[in-house]
């Protein structure tokens, strides 16, 4: 028989998980007890509850984007829109973007002389480039035609790229055919351009729109500027007010960006968030996103999202050593940028599977599988207010917390502290169990063996962790609580007057 101790470490280990940047997961949350609270600071934290409640949302001016994979159907309505290529090149798998390993060996296939690269302007997946970084499993595996099983066939069976001139672009579904490196290394926000299955995929992150003084992102009121930068190129041509017609989205990134006084303040933003975070235990996977974010993805399988907290500092890069994308980023938007991104802190929804893009953005579709480009640009969703429920980022969940403590303040003799007590007991289970609700409730079964369901509902089920967890939060977090509260307040006035700050 295993032994129980042993059986909740082998549990513990396969839950761990890894991110990006290789942190083990679930290891950075601040849940450090500090002083109690004074009775000024519980009511002035109910002011602002109230103030928030008190506040209309309305329609805000846009919603931008840090990311769009935008398709257009070729077979449907290439001529239409006037579509032509004339820089792209055949390939087996065009939907992983170029790389100087596969353009080296591209060429030496093609018995082409060998050329001096230079190795400060090499293609540099810097880890910590995180919005400019691609990932092919975002694709849709129930409506993306990129990875439908026609498609991974097609990709897996014909290992020789198409040849000629002769290709049919518009109505040959086998043609395969991608941005080359050469042209595509030079450039900031292009994460891809291809052919492939019927489609033409351009993939843009909001670094496209970057500029002096701009971190860049992508919306409704610079879409076409941003398509005419892309024929610019001249590698492909179309009519822009056609293309913007009939385009589609198979995955988009929302984002929102909160300026505030210093990268210092940033950073304790980050770790006043970080607080609530263990309450999604039991539904979500949460982890570190790049040096010092949090990221949480639904442990289901079938969703399609996640939501980043990051610095957009630690997007910057200052080396003199060695030319990457995160380098080129840094000097576009020059000084004026740098001191901006510094100071802002980064909320980026990921959507990646089209059935949750429709619901974050509360968009129709005209026909299955199909998201229109058009309703993504002109949705005005509070995406980021909708993400902040899941961890109980909600006035009223946390004035209903306030209230109990403040009461628990002002008679304290008319009180018992029990709930106090327990939260602060549960949280340190729930440190020594990975930040994970389910494990926590398992070792208070395993370890306290003689515990009968009622007595272990009243120290801490599953049903009452998140309240609890509050209790502990509003006790002896009251700074996380302010912080919350503060971000709470900056998104309900970008979602009432339109625009906290302003990317473009």
């Amino acid at each position: 028989m295993v032994n129980p101790k042993k059986k909740r470490q082998i549990i513990h280990e396969r839950t761990l998980d890894v991110s990006k940047t290789g942190d083990e997961r679930t290891n950075d949350f601040n849940l450090i007890g500090e002083k109690i609270p004074p009775l000024s600071t519980i009511r002035t934290q109910l002011r602002n509850i109230e103030s928030l409640l008190n506040r209309t949302i309305t329609t805000p001016i846009r919603t931008e984007f840090d990311r769009l994979r935008i398709a257009l159907n070729l077979e449907q309505y290439g001529e239409l829109v006037g579509f032509k290529e004339w820089g792209l090149e055949n390939v087996s798998n065009p939907t992983a973007p170029p790389s100087y390993k596969e353009d080296k060996e591209l060429k030496a296939e093609q018995n082409e002389p060998r050329i001096f690269i230079n190795p400060f302007i090499e293609e540099d997946t810097n880890e910590y480039d995180i919005s400019d970084l691609p990932d092919i499993a975002d694709y849709d595996d129930t409506f993306n035609p990129l990875v439908s099983e026609e498609a991974e066939s097609v990709i897996e069976s014909e290992n020789e790229a198409n040849e000629g001139d002769e290709l049919d672009i518009l109505h040959d579904r086998k043609v395969k055919r991608r941005i080359r490196y050469d042209d595509y290394k030079g450039v900031i926000g292009l994460n891809n351009m291809f052919i492939c299955n019927g489609y033409f995929v351009v993939d843009l992150t909001g670094k496209w729109q970057a500029d002096t003084g701009v971190l860049g992102s992508l919306h409704r009121d610079n879409i076409r500027d941003a398509l005419e930068k892309v024929l610019e190129m001249h590698i492909v041509n179309f009519d822009v007010k056609e293309f913007l017609n009939y385009a589609q989205v198979f995955l988009c990134d929302v984002c929102v960006d909160i300026s505030l006084d210093s990268k210092a303040q940033v950073l304790r933003y980050i770790d006043g968030i970080s607080s609530f975070f263990p309450i999604a235990t039991n539904r979500f996977s949460i982890g570190k996103y790049g040096r010092h974010g949090l990221t949480l993805k639904p442990l289901a399988k079938t969703s399609g999202y996640s939501f980043a907290i990051y610095s957009k500092g630690q997007e910057l890069d200052y080396s003199i050593k060695r030319r990457t994308r995160a380098t080129q980023y840094t000097e576009i938007i020059e000084n004026v940028g740098t001191e901006l991104a510094e100071r802002t802190l980064r909320l980026e929804v990921k959507l990646f599977k089209m059935k949750n893009i429709r619901t974050a953005l509360n968009v129709s579709s005209p026909e299955k599988g199909v998201v229109r480009l058009i309703d993504v640009l002109d949705s005005t969703a509070p995406v980021m207010l909708m993400m902040f429920e899941l961890f109980s980022g909600n006035p009223n969940e946390l004035r209903d917390r306030l209230d109990w403590l403040k009461t628990t303040v002002i008679a304290p003799e008319g009180l018992t502290l029990s709930e106090i007590f327990i939260a602060e007991r549960f949280v340190e289970l729930l440190k020594e169990n990975n930040f994970s609700l389910v494990l926590t409730k398992s070792h208070i079964r395993t370890e306290y063996g003689d515990v009968s369901d009622t007595e272990l509902e009243s120290f801490n089920s599953l049903a009452n962790s998140r309240r609890n967890i509050l209790n502990f939060l509003v006790y002896r977090k009251p700074k996380s609580i302010t912080i919350m509260l503060d971000v709470l307040a900056k998104l309900n006035a970008y979602y009432s007057t339109g625009m906290e700050g302003n990317n473009d």
